[in-house]
C-alpha cells in the first residue's frame, strides 16, 4: 500500500490513540416467536431453541406482518424425545443472552471467566484454546492463510467451553454467516453475530465431559461411517501430473522402490481445457484403461472434480445445465458468471434436488472409467475474481436480491450468503450418493474441501491449501484436534504442504506427524518441488519409507478407532484433556496429542530440532519402538532424531500391529501382531471386510484381548464373520527388556 504524506489527512489515524470504550449492546429490536425444548442426548441434558422473527412487509395500510421462515437444518439428523420446556426455566450457561440488533443480525453474548478454555468451532488457523480469537464462519477460498487469516474452507458453528473437567457446548444451527469473538478484548466476555434474516435454531448442552458432549453432539449430526480400507493407505497427489505416461511411471517407481501406496490422485489437468466430467485425449488418451490396469497394480484412481462448469455453448454439460435450469441465477434472473479454472463458468445449485440429481448423473463418466473415488474441490465456491465477496464492514445480512446471486431452497429463492456454508456439504453429498447408486454395496470415498456442520456423514475432508512452512507442520495439530472435536474425525492436511518449497528435512518431519491423520496424502503445487518420496536422496527415501510402513502396520488399530468413532463419536486424534481432564499439564499441551486411548505423540515441530519436552500424564509408558519404560507425571527431555517416531504407548494398552505390506490388498492376508504393554493389559481388536455395508447388518468380529502376567486370553464382543484367516501372534513387554512371543488363535 502507498500513500502521499503531504496530502494524508491525519485526522482519521488522530482518532485512533483516543481511550478504549468498550462497544455498547444493540437495542434489542426483535419481535417475534421463540419456542424451546429438552431432550436427554447421549446423557447429556440438551436445550433447544426455536427463533422465529417476525417480518414486516408492505408499506401503509397494505403493511403485514409473518414469522420468518426457518433454513431446514442440513445439520442435524439424529433423533431425541424432546419435550417443550418453558424458557424462563433454562439455566443458561454463562449468562447467556440474545437480541436482534438488526433485521439481518442476531447478537449472543457471554461470560468468559479467565480460566475456561475455547475449543471446537471447526478449520480455525489457530492454537488448540481459541480464546481470544475472532473467527468468522463464511466458507472462503484463502490459500495464503497464515496466522492474520480468519474466514477458511469449512464452518461448524459449535463451541465448546472447558471449565476443569467440565465441559459445555453452543450450537448455532444456521448456514448463514456468522462472527464469534472469543474475548479479544480481554474482558472476560463473548460475543457472536449471526447475520441472518431468518429463523434458526440454536442449542445449549449442559455441563458434561469431554467425550460425552461430542457424543451429544455428533449423535445429532451425524458420524461418519467406516471408510473403505482402501482410503486409509497412503495417497499420492500433485497440481498436476501432466499426462498418463507420468501416472503410470508413478505408479512404477512405487512399486519397484517397495514404498507402500494405496491411491494415486489425478488434479484438474487431466481434463479437456478444465471441463468437468471429461478427459484431454491428448493427454490420456486410454483413460478408459488406465484406473483399470492401475487396479492390477493395487492402486485406486482418485478425480478432482470442480464445480464451476465452462461458459461454452458447444459444451454438453453447460447446455444441459441452462435446459435444466441447474445453475444458480442473479436477482435478474440471469445465470451467474465468474471466473475460475474454465474461465467464465456456471455453478450448479446444489440446493435444488433436480440438480443434485443431474450432477450424479454426469458423474457416471467418472465411474464407467473405472475411478474410484471423488475429490471435490473449489467448492467453498471459489470464484478468482470475487474471492471475498461479503461486504466490509459486514454489519448485517443484505436482503435476499442484494446478495451475490440467488439458489433454491425448499420454501423458494434464497441470498446466496444465508446458505454458502451449505454448497460445499451439499455437493459432497450429491457425490456420496451417486457413488452409492453406482456400486450399493461398496463404501464410497468422498474428500472435500469446503463443508458444514455435519459434512462427515459424507465425506472426508483436509484442511486446504497449506504452505510447505514449518508453522503450517505446527498447526495442523491444533487445527485437526478441534476439527475432531467438531464432529469430524476423517481429516488431514496436505502432507509436505501444497504451497511453497518443501525441504527434505521438513517432509519427513511431516511424515513422522502425518502417519497419525486419519486422511494420509501427500499433495504439492505444480510450482513447488516434487514431494515425492523417492524425489529425495535415498536417505530421505528411506526414512519416509520406513514411516509409511508404519501408518500401514497401525492400520489394524486405526480400523479399531473408526469403528470407536461410528458407535461413539470419539475423533482419532485428541487433545490431552479428552482423556486427563484433570491434570492441568497434560490440558495445556498443544503440541501433543492422542492417537486413540493408548498412544500418545509427541512430534518435533521445528527445523533442526533433535529433541523436544515431552509431558508424561502419571502411570507408566513405553517408547515407540524401543519399549522402554517411562514413569509419568513429569516432563522429561526426548531425543527426536530425523526418521523415527515420538510417539508413548500407555500402560495397559494391547496395540494390534499388521506386518508391513505394500497396499490394503494385502491386509486380509497379512499377520498381525498384538502387543500388551504391562503385566495387566486389554484392548480391542476389530474386523471385517473393509469394502462393504455388510457390518451394518453383524459380519464383523470385534474381540477384547486380555493378557494377566504374560498370558494372553480373548473373548468374542460380537462374531459375525468365519474363522481368520490370518496369522495372528501376540507379544507381552512387561519391562525394557521382558517379554515373549505367544501364538494366539481368533475365530
Amino acid at each position: 500500500m502507498t500513500f502521499d504524506i503531504f496530502t494524508t489527512d491525519w485526522t482519521t489515524a488522530r482518532k485512533k490513540i483516543g481511550g478504549w470504550q468498550p462497544e455498547p449492546r444493540a437495542t434489542d429490536i426483535f419481535q417475534g416467536n421463540v419456542h424451546c425444548e429438552s431432550a436427554v442426548v447421549e446423557g447429556v441434558k440438551v436445550y433447544r431453541f426455536c427463533i422465529r422473527p417476525e417480518v414486516t412487509a408492505g408499506k401503509g395500510k397494505a403493511k403485514t406482518s409473518h414469522l420468518a421462515k426457518i433454513n431446514k437444518s442440513y445439520a442435524v439428523v439424529g433423533t431425541a424425545d424432546w419435550k417443550n420446556q418453558a424458557v424462563e426455566d433454562v439455566d443458561m450457561p454463562y449468562d447467556l443472552t440474545w437480541l436482534q440488533a438488526a433485521a439481518g443480525r442476531f447478537d449472543f453474548h457471554f461470560t468468559l471467566p479467565e480460566w475456561v478454555r475455547c475449543l471446537g468451532l471447526g478449520e480455525r488457523f489457530s492454537e488448540l484454546n481459541l480464546r481470544g480469537t475472532r473467527h468468522t464462519l463464511f466458507a472462503t477460498d484463502n490459500p495464503h492463510h497464515n496466522e492474520h487469516a480468519d474466514m477458511l474452507y469449512k464452518s461448524i458453528p459449535f463451541l465448546i467451553i472447558g471449565d476443569g473437567p467440565n465441559y459445555t457446548g453452543i450450537f448455532i444451527d444456521s448456514p448463514s454467516p456468522q462472527r464469534w469473538d472469543l474475548d479479544t478484548e480481554m474482558v472476560r466476555s463473548g460475543k457472536i453475530e449471526l447475520f441472518t434474516r431468518r429463523g434458526f435454531y440454536f442449542y445449549i448442552f449442559s455441563t458434561a465431559t469431554l467425550p460425552a458432549l461430542v457424543a451429544a453432539f455428533t449423535a445429532l449430526t451425524g458420524r461418519a461411517e467406516l471408510p473403505p480400507l482402501w482410503s486409509l493407505g497412503h495417497q499420492q497427489c500433485r497440481w498436476s501430473y501432466p499426462d498418463e505416461e507420468t501416472i503410470r511411471h508413478l505408479a512404477e517407481q512405487f512399486r519397484k522402490r517397495r514404498i507402500p501406496c494405496d491411491t494415486l490422485v489425478m488434479d484438474i489437468d487431466y481434463m479437456d481445457d478444465y471441463r468437468v466430467f471429461t478427459h484431454s485425449k491428448e493427454r490420456f488418451p486410454n483413460f478408459d484403461r488406465l484406473a483399470k490396469d492401475l487396479e492390477k497394480e493395487q492402486f485406486k484412481l482418485i478425480t478432482i472434480v470442480d464445480p464451476g462448469v465452462k461458459k461454452d455453448e458447444k459444451f454438453d454439460v453447460y447446455r444441459q445445465g441452462i435446459k435444466g435450469e441447474h445453475f444458480c441465477k442473479t436477482a435478474k434472473d440471469e445465470v451467474f458468471i465468474e471466473t475460475v479454472w474454465p474461465g467464465l463458468s456456471a455453478f450448479p445449485d446444489f440446493l435444488r434436488e433436480e440438480t443434485r440429481k443431474w450432477w450424479q448423473e454426469n458423474l457416471t463418466f467418472y465411474f464407467k472409467n473405472g475411478i474410484k473415488g471423488i475429490w471435490n474441490d473449489m467448492n467453498e465456491p471459489a470464484m478468482f475474481n470475487n474471492q471475498r465477496p461479503l461486504p466490509d464492514p459486514f454489519l448485517e445480512m443484505p436482503e435476499d436480491e442484494k446478495q451475490l446471486f440467488l439458489q433454491n431452497s425448499e420454501d423458494g429463492p434464497i441470498g446466496h450468503f444465508e446458505v454458502r456454508n451449505l454448497y460445499g456439504f451439499m455437493m459432497s453429498q450429491a457425490t456420496r450418493e451417486a457413488l452409492i447408486k453406482e456400486r450399493p454395496n461398496e463404501r464410497p470415498f468422498v474428500l472435500t474441501r469446503a463443508g458444514s456442520t455435519g459434512v462427515q456423514r459424507h465425506a472426508a475432508v483436509w484442511l486446504g491449501d497449506n504452505t510447505s512452512w514449518y508453522e503450517h507442520l505446527q498447526k495442523s495439530l491444533p487445527m485437526l484436534l478441534n476439527v475432531g472435536l467438531s464432529g469430524i474425525a476423517f481429516a488431514g492436511v496436505d502432507i509436505g504442504g501444497f504451497g511453497g518449497h518443501t525441504t527434505p528435512e521438513l517432509l519427513v518431519r511431516w511424515y513422522e506427524v502425518g502417519i497419525f491423520y486419519p486422511f494420509f496424502r501427500n499433495h504439492c503445487a505444480l510450482m513447488g518441488r516434487a514431494q515425492e518420496p523417492f524425489s529425495f536422496s535415498p536417505g530421505v527415501e528411506e526414512m519416509v519409507r520406513g514411516l509409511i510402513e508404519t501408518r500401514y502396520k497401525l492400520l489394524p488399530y486405526i480400523q479399531s478407532l473408526f469403528w470407536e468413532h461410528a458407535r461413539t463419536g470419539a475423533p482419532l486424534m485428541r487433545p490431552m484433556e479428552w482423556h486427563f481432564p484433570d491434570d492441568s499439564l497434560a490440558v495445556a499441551c498443544e503440541d501433543q496429542f492422542m492417537f486413540g486411548s493408548d498412544l500418545m505423540v509427541a512430534p518435533a515441530l521445528r527445523p533442526n530440532q533433535r529433541s523436544r519436552f515431552v509431558y508424561f500424564p502419571h502411570g507408566k509408558w513405553y517408547a515407540w519402538g524401543t519399549n522402554q519404560e517411562i514413569i509419568g507425571g513429569r516432563t522429561l527431555r526426548v531425543d527426536t532424531p530425523l526418521g523415527y517416531i515420538t510417539a508413548f504407548i500407555r500402560e495397559g494398552a494391547v496395540l494390534p500391529l499388521a506386518d508391513v505390506m505394500q497396499s490394503t490388498e494385502e491386509y486380509d492376508a497379512t499377520p498381525i501382531t498384538f502387543h500388551a504393554y504391562g503385566a495387566v493389559a486389554q484392548g480391542r481388536f476389530f474386523e471385517d471386510d473393509g469394502k462393504s455395508f455388510d457390518y451394518r447388518s453383524g459380519k464383523y468380529n470385534e474381540w477384547e484381548i486380555r493378557v494377566s502376567e504374560g498370558r494372553f486370553s480373548y473373548t468374542a464382543v460380537h462374531q459375525g464373520l468365519g474363522e481368520a484367516e490370518r496369522s495372528l501372534r501376540a507379544y507381552c513387554y512387561q519391562s525394557s527388556d521382558g517379554g515373549g512371543p505367544a501364538n494366539l488363535a481368533l475365530g
